[in-house]
This record gives structure tokens, C-alpha cells and sequence, in this order.
């Protein structure tokens, strides 16, 4: 049985290069009061690092202002050392992102795509999707440290197995293993909430919060939750599915084949049922792309006033907060942060959502959980799988880094 959360690499190569990327341009007493080791301790693994090039020196701009004794040398992550490469499957198209040493997107591209396929064909455009990807970024494919590939569904970062997943037509696929065979790199596979809860992390609104659950809107619901500064996946590695929480008994039916989960009352499906009398979830999950221009559409009209869609998105809201108050009655977080290509109904979604969550609230509790709307583009899952990526590499020994990081030195 695997551990509850997703521990961060505990190694002190890990301490030290993660604490760098989060103070950029740090002088190694700094970093040896932020990790607690000893001076001694830090000067043998940073200068390992920099052997390795995996970190770099500069001047202190402040320093030696007297003109006496040596400049101060800081300590940054050496952005250069290796690249990820990070893909977002979703419903209606794929998504392809190259990122530094330090997670930042150095390029990123799209391809239509159709979810309800079989794996097979599926993975034949990842393929094809990768290749085009690393040559318009104008990388080699030898000097990409790992991927990491984001999927919707329940997702074994573990076990490398997608279990069930929209996009493909087949269960229990062993998605890593495959496109390893494929690819001839490491592969890393996760939930796709999961990976947007890490780029949050990361480089996000949960960026100095050490216990906060991150709620995705679009085609699903979906839901990554921090633990004490950890990610948390499950027993089975799998993690939390807020979508699949009930909330009525025997209601509507949700993709997943049950009744009444969340998702079939909050997701872009859902309302789309609602607003479209010929909409058919059966049509739905054979074509979502079909489906996308008119989500679209119908939420635009909402936002400028359409009352029988207004009060859609506000029921869609509600039902979400509903779900929402019984996840925090239950975790207790310092933040819940909503986002996914849902925000683009902006309030007239998640005000419905926040302000039935507060009404929900436990009586008496004086934990006043902060709710935050956060917007991103694309490239926050390609941010999410360089961050899941990173921390293997961040933690390995120095023999096992690729040996791109040198030849970039």
C-alpha cells in the first residue's frame, strides 16, 4: 500500500536546489540558514552543483561597494541544465509545452484533437505531437530530462496506469510504460488537477500556503489537494475526485455512469444539458470537441444578460458550492482555489459557488477559508508537469542527470 501523500524528496541535493529556485540569486549563508545545514554542508553541495552545472554563480549587485576583498557570489538555478517537456490531454485538443530547469515555458503548441479515442491512436498523435513540439522549440531530443504527461481521469502516478480516463475508449492502459517505448525518455503520467495543484505550488496563489485544495472547472470537475506542503494522491495513488462526490442521491446521470455526482450538475456537460434541449451526453462523449465553440457561446450570453442562462450557470454555481462546503467541512484548508477553462464564466459561476459554500459553513468555526479565482493559460499544466518532473530530477544523484547538463555547460 502506498503512502497517503505525495512526499517531497527529503535528499539534501533536493533542499538546496529547491530552496535556490525559490529565493533566486541566494548567497550560500543565506541558504545554509534556510535549510538549516551547516556552512560546510552546503559549500560540498553547491559546489557539486555547480561542477554539474546545474546552478551558476553571479555577482551580488550590492557587493563589494567598498572596493574591499572579493565580490559576494550568489546562487541561481541554471535554467539551461535541461528541459521538460509537459503535455495536457484534454477533450478537445492537446497540448505541448517546453520548460527550463526552472519550470519557465520556453515554447508551447496545440493540436486538435477528439477525446473518446483509442489509446493507441491517441498516443500515435502524442508522438507525433512531441516531435513537432521539440522542433519548433529547436531542442534536441537528448537534452529533454522527462515528461510528463497530464491526464483527466483516475490516474496511478505511481503504477504509471491510467484506469479510466474520457480521452480514451479503454481502461487500465499503461500509459507511461508505453510512451517510454515510444519516446526513449522518462515518462511521468498525473491527474490533470493534480499537475495544475502543483504548478499553484510552485509558481501560483498557493505559493506560500502549506494546506490548500485546488478545484478545476471545464469538462469535469476535477480537484488536487496540498497537505502540509505535500500533494496529496491517495491509497492507490489515485487522489481526491470531488466531480464523483454526490450531491443528490440517484440525480442526474454524470459520464462516470453514476448518478448524481457534482460533475453532472457543474461541468461544461452539464450545463450544456441544461441550456441545449438536444443535447445528448452519449453525443457528448463520443465528440466533445463538437461541443466546445458552443460552451463558448452560451456563457458569453450568460455574461450579457440571458436570463434562462444566467440562472443555469447560477445552479451549476450553487450545486458546486455545495460540494465545495462538504470538502472543507471535512479538510478544513486555508484556501480553495478555482480554476480550469470553466472560469470563463467568470461570477456569474463561482459567486453562486463561493457564496453557497459560506452558507454552508460549520457553525462556529472561526477558520475563515479564503476562496481565490485564478486564471491561467495553458501552459499552467505544462508549469504543473515541469514542477512534477523537477522533483525527480532535483533529487537524483548527480551520476544519473542527464548528461545534456553538462554539455550545456
Amino acid at each position: 500500500m502506498s503512502a497517503q501523500l505525495a512526499k517531497k524528496p527529503t535528499s539534501s541535493r533536493y533542499r538546496v536546489l529547491d530552496t535556490i529556485r525559490r529565493h533566486p540569486n541566494i548567497s550560500r549563508v543565506e541558504l545554509a540558514t534556510l535549510t538549516d545545514f551547516s556552512r560546510a554542508t552546503v559549500t560540498g553541495i553547491t559546489q557539486s552543483l555547480l561542477d554539474n552545472h546545474l546552478i551558476i554563480e553571479t555577482p551580488s549587485i550590492d557587493s563589494n561597494e567598498g572596493g574591499r576583498g572579493r565580490p559576494r557570489k550568489m546562487l541561481d538555478i541554471n535554467s539551461e541544465a535541461g528541459f521538460v517537456l509537459g503535455i495536457k490531454l484534454s477533450l478537445h485538443q492537446m497540448s505541448f509545452s517546453v520548460t527550463n530547469f526552472k519550470g519557465d515555458v520556453v515554447h508551447t503548441m496545440h493540436l486538435p484533437f477528439r477525446g473518446n479515442q483509442n489509446y493507441e491512436v491517441t498516443l500515435d498523435i502524442v508522438e507525433i505531437g512531441v516531435q513537432r513540439c521539440l522542433k519548433k522549440a529547436e531542442i534536441k531530443q537528448e537534452k529533454i530530462s522527462g515528461v510528463c504527461i497530464g491526464i483527466p481521469g483516475y490516474v496511478s502516478h505511481e503504477t504509471g496506469m491510467c484506469h479510466w480516463s474520457p480521452i480514451f475508449t479503454e481502461r487500465d492502459i499503461p500509459v507511461a510504460q508505453l510512451l517510454q517505448e515510444r519516446l526513449g525518455v522518462r515518462v511521468f503520467i498525473e491527474n490533470d488537477a493534480n499537475l495544475i495543484t502543483l504548478a499553484e505550488h510552485w509558481f501560483g496563489e498557493g505559493k506560500d500556503l502549506s494546506c490548500f485544495a485546488v478545484v478545476t472547472v471545464e469538462h469535469g470537475i476535477g480537484m488536487g489537494l496540498v497537505v502540509d506542503d505535500d500533494l496529496y494522491r491517495g491509497t492507490n495513488g489515485i487522489g481526491p475526485e470531488l466531480g464523483h462526490s454526490k450531491v443528490e442521491i440517484d440525480g442526474k446521470p454524470c459520464r462516470c455512469g453514476q448518478l448524481g455526482c457534482v460533475e453532472a450538475y457543474a461541468s461544461d456537460y452539464a450545463i450544456l444539458r441544461e441550456a441545449d434541449v438536444e443535447f445528448s451526453l452519449q453525443a457528448y462523449n463520443e465528440n466533445p470537441k463538437a461541443y466546445h465553440d458552443t460552451i463558448t457561446k452560451i456563457t458569453e450570453q450568460a455574461r450579457d444578460g440571458d436570463v434562462h442562462l444566467s440562472s443555469v450557470f447560477a445552479e451549476a454555481g450553487k450545486r458546486l458550492g455545495q460540494a465545495v462546503a462538504n470538502m472543507i467541512a471535512i479538510l478544513n484548508p486555508q484556501a480553495v482555489i478555482f480554476t480550469g477553462d470553466g472560469m470563463r464564466a467568470g461570477d456569474i459561476l463561482t459567486k453562486p459557488a463561493i457564496e453557497e459554500a459560506r452558507r454552508l459553513k460549520l457553525s462556529g468555526d472561526e477558520n475563515e477559508t479564503e476562496f481565490v479565482t485564478h486564471v491561467w493559460g495553458d501552459e499552467v499544466w505544462a508549469r504543473g508537469a515541469a514542477a512534477l518532473t523537477l522533483q525527480h530530477i532535483y533529487a537524483e544523484p548527480e551520476e544519473k542527470q542527464n548528461t545534456s547538463a553538462k554539455a550545456t555547460g
